[in-house]
């Protein structure tokens, strides 16, 4: 029956990552984010739409949904699936992450809108596997503050998610299992979808600047 962890890890994942943190909170202060800027639910649009004090719980919020999920799949696991096939544990906590993505991104509480998954992505990572997971904050924030483009450092999340969890596991790095790649798949091509505007606008240098430095 270990099989069973992988549809309930996704199902985890997705629900938890469907979380619309910066629509609820952003509702509070009277403002549908889905209609202000980019009309995604993400953190940089919630600082739009009314400020820092809406951005940073949005934040903070969509980092922990995704690392939760993690954490709860692999509680679940321990207490109802001892001694459980660790190639299974492993494909259910890599489809755990990348489920809450996608639901960050396409959540069923918003209509199917949401952000562009950045910042779940790299929180996820670092639950997953803490090693990757410092890689691709450390790569994202670094290319944010380089470029000072959002979407850029939110598509290097998804590029590095991938590039590093397949090098480590090449590597035989321990505790570096293959299944998690599929996590760095479905960042990278979760990410990848949610900013197809954004790609068009970088092209056309017509891309948003933060301006807070």
């Amino acid at each position: 029956m270990d099989w069973l962890l992988v549809p309930i890890g996704a199902l985890i994942g997705y629900l938890l990552g469907s979380i619309p943190t910066g629509l609820w909170v952003t509702r509070m202060y009277g403002v549908d984010i889905r209609k202000v800027g980019s009309g995604r639910t993400g953190g940089t649009n919630a600082w739009r739409a009314a400020g820092l004090k809406a951005a940073i719980p949005t934040i903070l919020g969509d980092g922990i949904k995704g690392a939760v999920a993690v954490i709860l799949v692999r509680s679940l696991t321990n207490r109802f699936f001892p001694g459980a096939d660790p190639a299974f544990v492993a494909l259910a906590v890599g489809l755990t992450g990348g489920a809450a993505i996608w639901g960050h991104n396409w959540s069923i509480f918003a209509g199917f809108n949401g952000g562009a998954g950045g910042i779940t992505a790299a929180a996820t990572a670092m639950a997953i596997f803490p090693l990757a997971g410092g890689i691709v904050w450390i790569t994202g924030a670094l290319l944010i503050w380089w470029s000072r483009i959002a979407s850029v450092g939110t598509f290097a999340v998804g590029a590095v998610s991938l590039a590093t969890f397949l090098l480590l596991a090449m590597g035989n790095v321990p505790g570096a299992h293959w299944p998690y790649v599929i996590f760095g798949i479905m960042a990278f091509f979760g990410i990848y979808m949610a900013l197809r505007r954004n790609r068009q606008q970088l092209k056309d240098q017509k891309e948003r600047i933060i301006t807070i430095w």
